[in-house]
């Protein structure tokens, strides 16, 4: 069965805020859960796993992402938006688990096959804008 994934894109000065799980490296979400929509689920992963809030959501990207969920069994179906967070100033996300980088630091760090996907989805749409 597909495990419905909201995540989040939050970009800032042309770097991308990732949060590191297990051995990879992916963007803030999560699974949605019953009776939970998907800004619901945004905002509680936000909370949860950032220790801030969601300020505003610009748009939602046109594709859902499907493929292997890098942190359990199973298939993961993604739909992602693009926005921003509370933080003012880049440097007040102090979580140790979170981290900016630029699009050139990406291709050095270990990236789930599905946040890669969703990257390139991301990068590809902004090139048509």
């Amino acid at each position: 069965m597909t495990i419905k994934v909201v995540d989040i894109i939050v970009e800032r000065k042309g770097m991308i805020l990732l949060i590191k799980r297990g051995d990879f490296w992916i963007l803030p979400g999560g699974e949605i859960d019953p009776g939970e929509d998907e800004m619901q689920c945004l905002e509680n992963v936000v909370a949860r796993e950032m220790k801030d809030q969601v300020s505003s959501v610009f748009r939602k990207l046109e594709k859902t992402i499907k493929g292997p969920s890098p942190v359990r069994n199973g298939d993961v179906e993604v739909s992602v938006y693009v926005g921003d967070i509370n933080s003012k100033k880049m440097s007040d996300v102090k979580d140790c688990n979170a981290h900016w980088f630029s699009r050139e630091s990406i291709r050095a760090i270990r990236l789930s096959n599905i946040t890669k996907a969703v990257l390139e989805c991301y990068y590809s749409e902004s090139r048509e804008e």
